[in-house]
């Protein structure tokens, strides 16, 4: 394998702090460009679900699971204030039970 072939060989994607390198792998030269379209297509597809896309016409849902795990990611205050209000309040019940109140 040359540093050619490497960089060649070598999807970058800054923005996320990803990159995927084929430069090991038989494949056909024209897979590259074949697989980055449809790559930059998956990310364009996530940063519209994160930002509060509809994943679901039918019902109308986002898809949002992983806003529970930081709220900070919600794509408006409301949704966020909707997952952070019950946490909040469920910690402080729990903190109510541990101290005996």
């Amino acid at each position: 394998m040359s540093w050619q072939s490497y960089n060649e060989n070598l999807l970058r994607y800054p923005d996320f702090g990803f990159s995927i390198d084929f430069s090991l792998m038989d494949i056909e030269p024209s897979f590259y460009q074949t697989m980055k379209a449809k790559i930059d297509r998956a990310f364009a597809d996530i940063a519209e679900l994160e930002a509060g896309a509809i994943a679901n016409p039918d019902e109308g849902r986002m898809v949002g699971h992983y806003w529970l795990r930081n709220p900070e990611l919600a794509p408006s205050a409301e949704l966020k204030h909707a997952i952070t209000e019950p946490l909040d309040a469920l910690k402080d019940f729990a903190r109510k039970v541990h101290s005996g109140e």
